[in-house]
């Protein structure tokens, strides 16, 4: 019965991530989502044919007025059914996880001893009418690691039917119905007692999972449960850090500070991931670390080749300088981390860098001809799709320039000082720039995802929400 505490890893696996007073992430999961979990886990231990095996069992038994000693050993359950399954949320526990009229067949040596009887041999058992209920509390403990425990079980089973191999067959059934009932009763106590032990295992294995994942050789995620899940009637709340940062930079170091988060009562869909404006500034910070944020925009346009000509346009000295069109290189690279601000259905990203262009005569060396420092804000809007001929989905979207002010003074370095006014850079920006980035934007990021399906995003008061379905 090893699917119950699968079905709990599968829940804390989604929730594990964070520590401190307000969490920078939260998933929330409704019943329809529980529901859809139990159900997939179900169906792939199933398809595993796996078996089973159940504790010996020994004891004694007044059958016939004589007391008569039995052994099941070797106890397997070979094939399982397992009828009807429904689970909700226990508020402030945990989940319920109940099962009706399933079915199983188990096979297992027996024993039996008294003064009149003294044999052995194997049996198969069909069990009809199976029933087990269970409530699994779901816990966080010190230093933030996710804990699971059977606070309550029952289990049941309707009808046995037991076919005895071996032994003396008029013996047997004289005492089959006698067995049968001590099989009854045995199984039902054996089935809860395996559970409590799984559990038992799988609590110790969750215990020791590793809270920090790599997203590439430099930037981490850190992945520690900030408290113990909201259990409540219709969905539950599992509390993430969502802090980025570099693989070698200690706790200390990183100022991490979400504000209060709350996910909006709703259950249109399976599951909902709240990420905080917190965690993208965090996730901005680690990859301006990093040295990620510099680009050159002629290289994103592919093919486009840019020229002093098409400068000219923006900053009209430069003709005067290249009177033949000379290729120029465009890149932008950040002088300080990125920060968002989400707002309902609006994200804007603040960017402070260093915009330079640089001359590529044929027959000479390049030559800088000019370069600035701006601080720009862009609004970004984003849309989640399913990915074609990949597992997971594909992120698009695309930015419209806000705002561009050039900061302090201007560095020119070929052209006079003063000629690059903000007016020039901001056309340059929002007509050459933008253009450029949103082309590569719109071909999507893919996100891997096995168990995602109909997600869509968006934007409320200082946290982006992800709503999606299960597979």
């Amino acid at each position: 019965m090893m699917w119950v505490p699968n079905i709990t890893f599968l829940l804390l696996t989604l929730s594990i991530s964070c520590y401190g007073d307000n969490p920078g992430a939260k998933i929330q999961v409704t019943e329809r989502g529980l529901q859809k979990g139990v159900e997939y886990l179900l169906n792939k231990m199933m398809a595993n044919n796996t078996v089973y095996p159940l504790p010996d069992v020994s004891g004694s038994e007044n059958i016939a007025s004589e007391d008569m000693g039995y052994e099941f050993t070797q106890i397997r359950i070979i094939k399982f059914y397992r009828g009807t399954v429904a689970s909700q949320w226990v508020p402030g526990t945990g989940m319920q996880v109940s099962m009706q009229n399933g079915n199983a067949t188990i096979t297992c040596n027996w024993k039996l001893d008294s003064w009149l009887i003294k044999d052995s041999g194997s049996s198969v058992l069909t069990l009809t009418g199976l029933a087990i209920s269970m409530v699994l509390e779901i816990d966080r403990i010190d230093p933030g690691v996710p804990s699971m425990a059977v606070v309550d079980c029952q289990a049941s089973v309707q009808n046995v039917d037991v076919q005895m191999l071996g032994g003396v067959s008029y013996i047997m059934d004289s005492i089959k119905q006698p067995v049968q009932d001590v099989v009854k009763k045995t199984v039902s106590q054996q089935l809860c007692s395996s559970i409590r032990n799984q559990v038992d295992k799988w609590d110790q294995s969750v215990s020791h999972l590793k809270l920090n994942s790599s997203l590439n050789r430099f930037i981490e995620a850190d992945f520690s449960l900030v408290n113990k899940p909201e259990i409540l009637g219709r969905y539950a709340n599992i509390g993430l850090k969502g802090l980025f940062r570099l693989h070698n930079e200690s706790h200390s170091e990183t100022t991490f500070s979400p504000e209060p988060m709350t996910l909006p009562d709703q259950d249109g869909a399976m599951i909902y991931i709240g990420a905080s404006q917190s965690s993208f500034d965090s996730l901005a910070a680690a990859y301006y670390s990093a040295g990620f944020l510099t680009f050159q925009v002629s290289q994103m346009a592919g093919s486009k080749e840019f020229t002093t000509s098409e400068l000219s346009a923006y900053m009209p000295e430069i003709s005067q300088h290249f009177p033949d069109p000379v290729p120029v290189k465009i890149q932008m690279h950040a002088t300080r981390a990125p920060l968002a601000f989400i707002l309902v259905n609006n994200m804007t990203v603040q960017f402070g860098g260093l915009l330079e262009t640089i001359a590529h005569p044929a027959k000479a060396e390049a030559e800088n001809i000019f370069g600035v420092n701006i601080v720009v804000s862009v609004q970004a809007n984003f849309i989640l799709s399913e990915a074609n001929g990949a597992r997971g989905l594909n992120l698009t979207g695309s930015i419209e320039l806000v705002r561009l002010q050039i900061e302090g003074s201007q560095q020119t370095i070929k052209v006079q000082k003063g000629v690059v006014t903000e007016n020039g850079v901001q056309r340059l920006f929002r007509e050459v720039v933008v253009p450029v980035v949103n082309e590569n934007l719109a071909s999507g990021v893919l996100i891997p995802s096995t168990f995602l399906k109909n997600a869509s995003v968006r934007m409320e008061q200082g946290f982006a929400i992800l709503a999606a379905e299960l597979k």
